[in-house]
């Protein structure tokens, strides 16, 4: 993978201006990469406001075939100082951005057997309302294996068979503007594994190699039930 601009950075590096959009660092040992603002499908710049709380919203970051799940806890905000670990080493969650904290982003393949959104499926989703597996309301459920993750704890897990959270994505919020912008991601090395995983698949959709290309200055965010087709309320 073309590592250019990337840069390795760690839990409790200053603050900084990222093209107008102040960093609001969400912690751990995370790889940066350009950033990317967050819009709706027309380009338009995503405000934190009007991130819908009752499902989630994907988007791709920091490359087209790592697809993201952005989440609105609504009235729970995100807690904070939590230690979690990967399959990188061990870091620490200090929350969310954006009013009260609220909005939080993270890698939205399941860490048990790589379960991912896709336009005709997705059996990973954010069950807002709760659901039979979640066991109650603000989850991240996987229908594939009933995997359980808390968004507002890291996406650590809840429940089921995965034994590692959803891999954080690095946001910053200008409270001036209400944008968003994504520029970092922790555990490039279980995107690897999930990119030699699905090949095949990710070459039908994007085109040789398209998956790997940067999304570039923007992103769009798609709530999830317009994604994908069918998302099984599990």
């Amino acid at each position: 993978m073309d590592r250019r601009g990337f840069v390795k950075i760690c839990a409790g590096s200053a603050a900084l201006a990222l093209g107008g959009l102040g960093r609001e660092v969400l912690a751990g040992d995370y790889e940066t990469f350009p950033p990317a603002r967050l819009t709706d499908r027309q380009g338009n710049p995503l405000k934190a406001g009007a991130i819908p709380a009752g499902e989630a919203m994907v988007f791709s970051y920091p490359l087209a075939g790592v697809p993201c799940f952005l989440v609105n806890l609504g009235e729970r905000p995100a807690s904070a100082g939590i230690a979690l670990k990967n399959d990188e080493g061990g870091y620490t969650w200090t929350g969310g951005v954006g009013p009260g904290g609220r909005i939080v982003a993270f890698v939205a393949i399941c860490t048990h057997q790589l379960s991912y959104p896709q336009p005709e499926i997705s059996y990973l989703r954010y069950a807002a309302a709760g659901s039979e597996i979640a066991g109650g309301p603000g989850k991240i459920v996987c229908c594939a294996h009933a995997s359980v993750f808390d968004p507002a704890a890291g996406a650590q897990v809840v429940s089921g068979p995965a034994t590692m959270p959803l891999l954080p994505v690095r946001l910053a919020h200008d409270a001036s503007t209400d944008e968003l912008a994504a520029d970092g991601i922790m555990g490039m090395a279980f995107i690897q594994r999930f990119f030699k995983t699905y090949r095949a698949d990710l070459n039908r959709r994007y085109g040789p190699g398209g998956y790997r290309r940067e999304v570039g200055k923007a992103t769009a965010c798609v709530p999830l039930s317009q994604y994908s087709g069918i998302v099984p309320a599990c």
